[in-house]
């Protein structure tokens, strides 16, 4: 059976984009202030590209600093005791449909869970896990449709 172009799921990791004026912007009410090629937040700790950091529970990772904006990924590269990342699955195939999704950690299975998405709705997904061995490591997430994410990170233990 071959399925039509727009019956499909889309999986994705999601990313923020803040806009910058003067070097300033703002992230859930926290102040980010672009100096330095990097990001200082609350202008206390400094960040640069590649930098894992949390603002209100959420983890980030910075990505890209332009002129005008701030790419941050909605996950955690690099990390000493947590992991957090947050996805969308986006219902395109026709029907509602129960996804099942799995993570997996250095492709050890860690989580299996299901999500009910309708048709043509996007539900985000928050995740945190406590993970703190040492190395590079990565996080994948795969979807009952064939469907996979994944994103590397390091961990360094305390």
């Amino acid at each position: 059976m071959k399925v039509t172009e727009e019956k499909f799921t889309r999986l994705y990791f999601n990313s923020t984009i803040l806009s910058q004026d003067n070097n300033l912007s703002n992230l859930d009410d926290v102040e980010i202030i672009v100096k330095n090629n990097g990001i200082s937040i609350n202008d206390s700790n400094s960040y640069f590209v590649g930098d894992s950091f949390f603002v209100n529970g959420k983890g980030y990772t910075l990505n890209m600093i332009t002129k005008d904006s701030i790419l941050l990924y909605n996950y955690t590269k690099k990390t000493d005791d947590k992991i957090y990342f947050d996805f969308t699955i986006e219902n395109l195939e026709g029907v509602d449909k129960n996804y099942t999704y799995q993570i997996y950690i250095d492709d050890i299975r860690v989580i299996e869970e299901s999500e009910f998405v309708k048709l043509n709705e996007k539900k985000i997904i928050e995740k945190e896990i406590e993970y703190n061995t040492p190395g590079e490591h990565r996080l994948k997430i795969k979807l009952n449709t064939g469907a996979e994410i994944y994103f590397n990170f390091s961990s360094v233990k305390k």
